[in-house]
């Protein structure tokens, strides 16, 4: 017997006049597709039955009438599911996050479509304070998008909002440098994407999320040309603000191949851009600042990177704060002023590490360690290398890294360290292939 039967066998069955009866009504005990047909054929015949099937169809206008008022009657649908989940969130988040999965799984009843949307909204506003917790956000949102059915929704909705949770997810992974992880997830979202009717828009943001996974593991051309082509599309939906981000991704790729002139140029034709939001604005400036520092305008930067720093710590972006914090030590350093970049890479470094993103905690260490040693107080050197050596082993980072690590934890315990030691083992580190999590902080992008 085969493992399933086909449709005019089921129809046979459904009408009533099957010579295999009992033997397609056994295996559709045990067999869900089997069932699932026989229900579809069933509710068929029964629709056909209904006199008002046979009837002439309705005016274009009464359709266009009961379609809008289906329009409205689910959008309003929506608007419930996400107030009641945005109620339910802030209960269920309520504790640490390690107990976020199981107060979630505990309760089906948060199993819907507003409760994705929610989830992903919130996940925005962790994403640049606790990486990792916006992550847990993410897996969630995508285990429940993909429980729902299309019994309970419009099945292009459900594909839809699936893809979309993928898309996210796949952003917060590259986020935090989990970049072959962040591409499995972005192709799942790029099939579901494709079976819906109009998939321009939604794929042009995945190919910005893709752009930045790209240009992580530094595939660069490809990285411009998906960020062009979100730009483009962008405009032929009338979105200003989205073309202007995708400009954002184009100059962050021209950064990262050290073309910084063009980069520079890319930024500053959208530094007057009335459609950019108020976060992009401010991680534009961040950007104009790392991009004056790396074509010798120091002076530039510094005032560029310190606007910035200010406005993130009001606004509350502790990601981002971090690495602009960091990226105005490293400015400084730049500059010959050591004594005042001290204090900014310890605390960047403490920093990455409460925020779990190692390498670029890594980084900032080896930049205070090297400052150190500028300034002829090398007694917290050791301490330092000791740490970031016991600290990637544990992790199981790349042995590359931590041959590195123990050559200059080598040279500082026989006195012989200097400043270059550190700064060759620092880009060394910086420059190792993307292989799984990035050992550089690229520059700040947003997710919308």
């Amino acid at each position: 017997m085969n493992s399933h039967y086909d449709e005019d066998a089921l129809l046979e069955y459904v009408e009533g006049h099957s010579t295999i009866g009992s033997e397609i009504e056994l295996h559709a005990l045990s067999c869900a597709q089997c069932a699932a047909e026989i229900e579809h054929q069933r509710r068929i015949i029964g629709a056909l039955r209904e006199e008002e099937s046979w009837q002439k169809p309705h005016d274009p206008a009464e359709i266009l009438a009961e379609r809008l008022a289906a329009m409205a009657s689910f959008k309003e649908r929506l608007d419930t599911e996400d107030a009641e989940a945005a109620t339910r969130l802030k209960q269920l988040l309520g504790g640490p996050s390690a107990w976020w999965r199981n107060a979630m799984r505990k309760e089906p009843a948060v199993r819907t479509a507003g409760m994705v949307r929610q989830l992903l909204a919130r996940m925005r506003e962790l994403l640049e304070r606790v990486p990792a917790d916006a992550l847990i956000l993410t897996t969630l949102a995508t285990e429940i998008a993909e429980g729902l059915g299309v019994a309970q929704y419009p099945s292009d909705f459900v594909v839809g909002l699936r893809g979309q949770a993928l898309r996210d997810h796949a952003f917060v992974l590259s986020f935090i440098g989990r970049y072959p992880d962040a591409r499995t997830a972005a192709d799942r979202a790029e099939r579901l994407f494709k079976q819906t009717p109009v998939p321009d828009y939604e794929l042009a943001r995945l190919d910005l999320v893709r752009a930045n996974i790209l240009r992580g593991i530094e595939r660069y051309e490809e990285s411009i040309t998906l960020a062009s082509r979100a730009a483009e599309t962008f405009l032929t939906f009338g979105d200003r603000q989205s073309h202007a981000n995708a400009r954002m991704y184009e100059g962050a790729t021209l950064f990262q191949q050290r073309a910084y002139s063009r980069a520079l140029t890319v930024w500053r034709s959208i530094e007057n851009d009335r459609f950019l939001t108020d976060t992009a604005r401010v991680l534009l400036v961040h950007n104009l600042g790392i991009c004056c520092r790396e074509t010798g305008q120091l002076e530039k930067a510094v005032q560029y990177l310190s606007a910035a720093a200010a406005e993130l710590e009001i606004m509350g972006l502790q990601t981002h704060l971090v690495r602009t914090r960091w990226a105005l030590g490293t400015t400084l350093t730049s500059a010959g002023r050591y004594e005042q970049a001290l204090p900014l890479l310890r605390d960047a470094w403490r920093n990455f590490e409460e925020l779990e993103m190692e390498a670029d905690g890594a980084l900032a260490a080896l930049e205070l360690a090297e400052a150190l040693l500028v300034l002829n107080r090398p007694d917290e050197v050791p301490a330092i290398c000791r740490a970031l050596l016991d600290r990637f082993t544990r992790l199981g980072m790349s042995e590359r890294a931590i041959v590195a690590l123990a050559f200059l934890r080598e040279s500082v315990a026989s006195g012989h360290a200097t400043p270059v030691h550190v700064r060759h083992v620092h880009d060394f580190l910086r420059d190792l292939p993307a292989e799984g999590e990035r050992l550089n902080a690229p520059p700040p992008l947003g997710l919308d």
